[in-house]
């Protein structure tokens, strides 16, 4: 498969890389084996989730930081709850400030309602640190359909406000869906969206690596391409495809992530 110049992977996970354009090149080997496992080509079988075993801790270790977002998004996109349970887990241990938040960007792409308060209590403890100021954009992805009360960024002295709304939002939408292991996105149960959220760039990246369907014609020379992704859009939606994906469940590249119990 050529190289994308849009892809919600970067693109070096499909050609070699360079020596000279990375920090680690030698970190990247190692994750692309996770990804290509994780996510076989039509026809060659069902994805192997297991390849992603020991992820967490790879990615806190990793020095190319290109490599190490790469890491964090694959855990989230693809990663299991058990492997979304052992980034909880190490976050628990109280472990270097950077590396838990940067934790939290994973929990939010895995979109179970139970990551909330884990997210909620990085944030809690490492407010007002640098690393930490995204935390709230995770939180209004997960939880609202618009901006509202978790988009709001605090102040020191409103805080502890902030966090109660977060959690009533988080308690409204465990009532809506009646599951507190729901998987959500935009305060709704995951799944392929209604068009107008599609045409959205997080939704346009979430649902690429969700069905593994090649977006790359969305961009011309790195430019957005409006009425070409709308046309296919519309003619993915119209067709028998979005059968194949059960709402509520998470798919990486078109494979489903089993649940965990």
């Amino acid at each position: 498969m050529g190289p994308r110049e849009q892809w919600w992977f970067t693109p070096v996970l499909w050609k070699s890389i360079p020596q000279q354009e990375y920090d680690g090149p030698h970190e990247w080997a190692p994750l692309r084996e996770r990804f290509a496992s994780a996510s076989p080509r039509q026809g060659q079988g069902q994805g192997h989730f297991d390849a992603l075993d020991g992820l967490v801790e790879v990615a806190v270790g990793l020095q190319d930081l290109a490599a190490k977002y790469f890491a964090m998004i694959l855990l989230g996109a693809a990663g299991s709850d058990r492997h979304l349970a052992a980034a909880r887990a190490y976050i628990y241990e109280d472990r270097l400030a950077p590396n838990v938040v940067e934790l939290c960007e994973p929990l939010a792409v895995w979109g179970r309602l139970t990551a909330v308060e884990t997210i909620l209590w990085v944030y809690d403890r490492h407010f007002g640190a640098q690393c930490a100021e995204g935390i709230p954009a995770y939180l209004t992805t997960m939880l609202e359909p618009e901006f509202g009360p978790a988009a709001d960024y605090p102040r020191e002295d409103t805080l502890e406000a902030y966090e109660a709304a977060v959690r009533t939002l988080h308690q409204q939408r465990v009532a809506e869906l009646g599951d507190p292991n729901a998987y959500v996105l935009f305060g709704e149960r995951f799944g392929t969206s209604p068009y107008e959220l599609m045409m959205q760039p997080l939704m346009r990246r979430r649902f690429e690596v969700t069905t593994g369907i090649d977006c790359s014609h969305f961009y011309v020379r790195r430019d957005f391409q409006p009425l070409t992704a709308a046309a296919h859009l519309e003619a993915w939606l119209d067709s028998s495809a979005p059968d194949h994906f059960i709402p509520g469940e998470r798919y990486f590249f078109g494979h489903h992530i089993p649940r965990d119990p």
